[in-house]
């Protein structure tokens, strides 16, 4: 993506006109290490739930990373997005519990997740070798998780990966952290 389309999307994103929620747990996990965070909903269980302005800002970025995918794969696959939203966080000054947020699956259907960051900052991704299985579908405790990777934030990144792996984040210290996070699915 051009970096005007970045500059072009994280302008609209961090606005003064763009439509953030509050929610009291960026994972909704509900833990008692909850860590507040703002969210926007683009697409909620397959159907739109932005107003089409915002929208173009979803097109933008899947349109660049699903052509990336075919270039690498060398495979071509009708996608259907299942979710799609994006989070802003802001460092918290107490941050209590594990260096994680709370690490989660976003949907318990086979999909690709794909984060964009709208803006470079601290708060890592931290991808998990551990998968979740309808046959297996407890969440794992923290110490029997084994780190896959870690991304960085870096504005205009797109991660693409697995969505059954457990994941997460880690809260930025220095400044806020914008992503947005689509999970997508392939039509038969």
């Amino acid at each position: 993506m051009s970096k005007d389309d970045q500059e072009s999307i994280k302008a609209h994103l961090l606005g003064p006109r763009f439509p953030w929620q509050f929610v009291s747990d960026v994972t909704g996990g509900g833990s008692s290490d909850a860590r507040p965070a703002m969210m926007h909903n683009f697409v909620d269980k397959g159907k739109p739930s932005s107003h089409p302005s915002h929208m173009d800002v979803i097109n933008k970025v899947l349109g660049a990373a699903l052509k990336k995918l075919v270039e690498q794969t060398s495979k071509k696959a009708n996608w259907s997005i299942y979710n799609s939203r994006s989070f802003l966080q802001m460092p918290l000054n107490n941050l209590a519990g594990h260096e994680y947020d709370s690490h989660h699956i976003d949907w318990i259907e086979p999909h690709l997740s794909v984060l964009y960051y709208v803006c470079d900052a601290d708060g890592e991704t931290v991808i998990f070798n551990n998968l979740y299985s309808k046959n297996h579908p407890n969440v794992p405790n923290i110490p029997d998780l084994t780190e896959k990777q870690r991304v960085i934030p870096k504005q205009g990144r797109v991660v693409i990966f697995d969505g059954y792996h457990w994941h997460t984040a880690t809260q930025p210290k220095k400044g806020i952290r914008c992503v947005i996070n689509t999970d997508i699915a392939q039509l038969s």
